[in-house]
């Protein structure tokens, strides 16, 4: 008789942890240099935690440092700290944490768009010392671990004063511009000042200056340098170290179209962004694709769409998506130049009605469709034979529209849509 019972052979390694970023209310998985972590949410009883798998029970170093790895793009990336609080290695499946008393920050629609791989050692160690300021309560020792951050790149002091003083004038962090406005008052030499009366003070105590940690006025003075010396130790991380900030990968929102500067190859691709002329027939045939809203349940009307390529100017490729039947019609642009997927969520969707059940089952589904994204929805494009994500926009932000009068006005469309299904299905029955 065959033992159907297969035995987890694997180690698991679990980091119970304190979170300054929100955190999952469910189990999630997420991958990131070729592992995969196990996110789990705070309950009753137990403490919020990531776990990670290994087989050889003599390398669960190995697998802290690969936790902490991510823990600290994790802080990186959402900007918050991440302290860990126990560690526990179990057999069999991850082990379980009770945890202490103290709020948690959850979010229950938690997700990560973007975690920076493939980093050089210079650069994990970098976020390493970011996580580590962060996850401090200590305002000179927060001060000290983002300075040993730009200390990385220059061993003497003078030329991180020169750095500093460099690189001052173009940080956009509104705190630090602030203060930085403060300190040009009284402090020609930002740098120097920085370095000596806080780097320095911090550090050494055997003479001036000197911070004193129970002097009031040394830690107010200290608290109000921290956005700049922080929004520094940012800037080398991103600039110096090539570790891509959350705020870039947003703002370039190369993620539009990435799936789709994949098909289409980088020759094309290239053209496109230049906005030369291009014939359609250059085009490889696209796939079918499926329309879907980030997080609601899929729509049967938007799926398996057959797509076709109608038009092709100043770097935007205009597509037209029918099912079958060609009861329904979405057009959209893919917007090479400026990276935006073109979608008009009010005019970009044509229905036809032949009097059937099935007209009215689309009617429906462009209904939800439409409530979906009208509530800050983000249109999602896949391959749908692969089942792979093509291109995503950013939530929608409606401007000049009354949200609740156009939610209860969809209601009362949905009503009328269902009544005439209900109808249609009847006389089909017969």
């Amino acid at each position: 008789m065959t033992n159907r019972i297969c035995m987890d052979r694997r180690r698991w390694l679990t980091v119970a942890v304190e979170s300054g970023i929100f955190w999952p209310t469910n189990e999630i998985t997420l991958a990131h240099d070729g592992h995969e972590f196990l996110l789990r949410p705070e309950t009753d009883r137990l403490s919020p935690s990531v776990a990670v798998a290994f087989d050889d029970p003599n390398r669960s170093e190995e697998a802290l440092l690969r936790v902490r790895r991510f823990l600290s793009t994790l802080s990186w990336v959402e900007r918050g700290y991440i302290r860990e609080t126990v560690t526990f290695e179990v057999g069999g499946g991850p082990g379980q944490i009770l945890k202490g008393p103290g709020a948690r920050m959850i979010n229950p629609h938690f997700r990560v768009d973007y975690l920076p791989t493939n980093l050089t050692p210079r650069a994990k160690l970098a976020l390493a010392l970011y996580r580590e300021a962060q996850n401090l309560n200590s305002p000179p020792f927060q001060f000290l671990g983002y300075f040993k951050i730009i200390n990385m790149l220059y061993a003497r002091g003078s030329e991180q004063t020169k750095w500093i003083n460099d690189i001052c004038a173009k940080l956009n962090d509104f705190q630090a511009g602030e203060r930085l406005g403060q300190l040009r008052i009284l402090h020609p030499d930002i740098g120097a000042y920085l370095y000596e009366s806080g780097r320095c003070a911090v550090a050494h105590a055997f003479n001036d200056p000197i911070i004193d940690p129970d002097d009031p006025a040394h830690m107010k003075r200290l608290i109000k340098d921290l956005p700049v010396i922080k929004a520094l130790a940012e800037f080398a991380i991103e600039r110096e170290f090539g570790v891509q900030s959350l705020h870039t990968f947003r703002r370039e929102h190369l993620y539009q179209l990435e799936g789709f500067r994949e098909l289409f190859g980088p020759t094309l691709v290239a053209e496109l962004k230049s906005k030369s002329k291009i014939e359609i027939s250059w085009f490889p045939p696209l796939p079918r694709l499926t329309f879907r809203t980030r997080g609601n349940e899929s729509y049967a009307a938007f799926a398996n769409l057959l797509a076709e390529i109608v038009a092709v100017a100043n770097g935007e490729v205009w597509i037209r998506c029918r099912p079958e039947p060609p009861l329904l019609q979405i057009g959209l642009g893919l917007d090479f130049a400026t990276e935006y997927i073109d979608f008009d969520l009010v005019n970009g969707i044509r229905l036809s009605d032949d009097g059937s059940a099935k007209a009215a089952e689309y009617a429906l589904d462009d209904n939800r469709f439409f409530h979906d994204m009208i509530r800050n929805g983000e249109l999602e494009l896949w391959d749908h034979q692969k089942n792979k994500l093509l291109g995503r926009t950013d939530p929608l932000l409606p401007e000049n529209v009354d949200i609740g009068g156009t939610l209860k006005s969809l209601e009362e469309e949905r009503g009328r849509i269902e009544q005439m299904l209900a109808a249609r299905a009847g006389t089909a029955a017969k």
